[in-house]
C-alpha cells in the first residue's frame, strides 16, 4: 500500500486484504508507503485483524509511518496489533 488511504481508496485495500485472508490466515501489511490513513482505514485494519483471528491467523503491521502510528496510538488501537519496523524482524517473532 502507498499514498493516502481514506474513504476514496479504502475499498481496494479491503478487497486485497479479504482476498489474501481467503488463502493465508497470517498476513503482514506493509504500511511503509502509507502517508495518511483516516478512520475508514483504521476500521479496515481492525476488521482485517478480526477476520484473521476468526481464521486462527494474525495480522502484523510492517513499518507503519509516523502518521499511522499516531492514528493507532490516539485511538488506542496500537496495542491490538503486532508492529515490526523491518521485514527482517518478522523472522524473529515467536
Amino acid at each position: 500500500m502507498s499514498g493516502e488511504v481514506d474513504l476514496n481508496g479504502v475499498a481496494s485495500v479491503q478487497d486485497a486484504v479479504d482476498r489474501a485472508l481467503a488463502h493465508h490466515p497470517h498476513l503482514v501489511l506493509d504500511l511503509a508507503g502509507v502517508e495518511f490513513g483516516d478512520s475508514t482505514f483504521l476500521s479496515t485494519l481492525l476488521q482485517a485483524r478480526l477476520n484473521a483471528q476468526e481464521r486462527s491467523g494474525s495480522l502484523v503491521l510492517l513499518a507503519p509511518s509516523p502518521q499511522i502510528v499516531r492514528l493507532l496510538t490516539i485511538t488506542g488501537a496500537l496495542d491490538l496489533f503486532p508492529v515490526v519496523d523491518r521485514a527482517e524482524d518478522l523472522q524473529s517473532r515467536p
